[in-house]
């Protein structure tokens, strides 16, 4: 029984030396972990409720792109916002996407490839980056300026997008007088395409040539 009371005597001595040199570092651990586990969750509350702002932001934005009668006031004061809140987000991409739209609409041209190239250089997914680059594209040959078109149009671009490719390349060989090559392109844009406008639409380009 001596021998019981004297271990644990020493068992509470030992503790309390360790507590001494160690339970202020402990402490200091065991916060640190709980504030690093709070922080983390508050993190991605805040990211999902950003996330959530800016989808509802661009949806709102979008309503009046597509709208019958352009607010371009509107229109462009929202983008403007989306860039600014979420710079570096898909979100401020479609915003500058809008924005070129709009310029394009105007008939400013430069504006519009300015925009263009800025989000087909340094998109925040893949997708928009050739969406962008095939965008610009199409402004290029638009001015006729042929060597900025086949700059672009000379990326590899995936299936999703190769159709649309293929068809500005078409394009570009029309646009500097090479018939045979245009054909070419346009049916190769053909056989890529599925079905709807951009097969018709190709398809009418295509046939103004054969004819």
């Amino acid at each position: 029984m001596v021998d019981y009371i004297r271990d644990e005597e020493e068992q509470a001595e030992l503790l309390k030396n360790w507590w001494q040199q160690n339970g202020t570092a402990a402490i200091i651990t065991i916060v640190l972990a709980v504030a690093a586990l709070i922080g983390w969750r508050e993190w991605q509350d805040h990211s999902a409720g950003e996330s959530a702002e800016a989808s509802a932001q661009y949806q709102e934005m979008l309503r009046e792109l597509v709208a019958p009668e352009q607010d371009v006031t509107s229109i462009t004061a929202k983008a403007d916002a989306l860039i600014e809140a979420y710079p570096k987000t898909a979100y401020a991409d479609y915003a500058r996407l809008a924005k070129a739209s709009l310029a394009v609409q105007s008939g400013e041209f430069d504006p519009a490839a300015e925009l263009l190239q800025s989000v087909a250089s340094n998109g925040a997914t893949d997708a928009i980056e050739y969406t962008a680059a095939l965008r610009l594209a199409r402004v290029y040959l638009h001015q006729q300026a042929w060597d900025k078109a086949q700059t672009q149009l000379d990326k590899r671009y995936p299936e999703a997008f190769n159709g649309m490719a293929l068809e500005l390349r078409g394009d570009l060989a029309k646009g500097q007088g090479d018939a045979e090559v245009a054909v070419q392109r346009y049916e190769e844009a053909l056989a890529a395409l599925q079905d709807g406008g951009e097969k018709d639409r190709v398809q009418m380009k295509l046939d103004d040539l054969k004819s």
